[in-house]
């Protein structure tokens, strides 16, 4: 669970470890005596209520555990945060998916992304909140963001996967797999290829383009 410089959500990850270790053995009033020795030290830490909640919920306390949850998402909305890392919101995240918030998961994220906005860790998180809300249109967003960020292929290949299960559950298919395809040529046109999905990935939205076409030159 170690981030940069031997920090764990900017606390120290000795500090930290053996309440996951805890967790872990399912020795919950262990972890739970263990952060609240953590937040005597570290009282406005987000990660170190996270993890609070994170002890809670599986204690089987949901209410405290959302209650402490939304007091981390406080803190972190606050001016006074200075380390904002994809550790504290992955736990959270974890939380509010066991809690069937997922909509606070995502808000936190967005957050983030609007504070750091070329954090690629961030931008991940938020991208797979979005996965599992099924937020087509704003996966394809995200993942575009990181591609134009970084350059990496497999982020191009994201955004043309989130286009295509558009296409697949909403109209205006046809236009969406032509701009997918054209997403594509443009990349193989100065990179060509090297991810192992990107060529099934192109070739399916050629498929699908027939598809759509061949069925319109049907009905009309």
């Amino acid at each position: 669970m170690a981030s940069k410089f031997g920090l764990a959500g900017g606390i120290p990850e000795r500090r930290v470890r053996p309440i996951w270790d805890a967790v872990d053995s399912r020795q919950y009033k262990s972890a739970l005596k263990l952060c609240t020795a953590l937040l005597a030290k570290h009282p406005t830490s987000p990660y170190a209520l996270a993890l609070k909640a994170l002890t809670l919920e599986r204690m089987g306390k949901p209410d405290e555990a959302l209650s402490v949850c939304l007091e981390a998402k406080e803190l972190l909305y606050s001016n006074n945060i200075f380390h904002f890392d994809d550790l504290t919101l992955s736990t959270l995240q974890i939380v509010f998916q066991r809690l069937e918030r997922l909509d606070l998961a995502t808000s936190c994220y967005e957050y983030a992304c609007t504070k750091y906005p070329n954090n690629l860790e961030l931008m991940m998180g938020l991208f797979n909140c979005y996965v599992r809300e099924y937020s087509y249109v704003k996966q394809q967003q995200t993942a575009l963001r990181m591609y134009k960020t970084v350059g990496e292929e497999r982020f191009l290949l994201w955004a043309v996967c989130s286009i295509q299960l558009q296409a697949y559950f909403s109209s205006g298919g046809e236009k969406l797999l032509a701009f997918a395809e054209a997403l594509l040529k443009k990349h193989i046109s100065s990179h060509s290829l090297h991810e192992p999905e990107g060529i099934p990935a192109y070739l399916k939205c050629t498929m699908y383009e027939v598809i759509f076409f061949s069925s319109r030159f049907v009905l009309f």
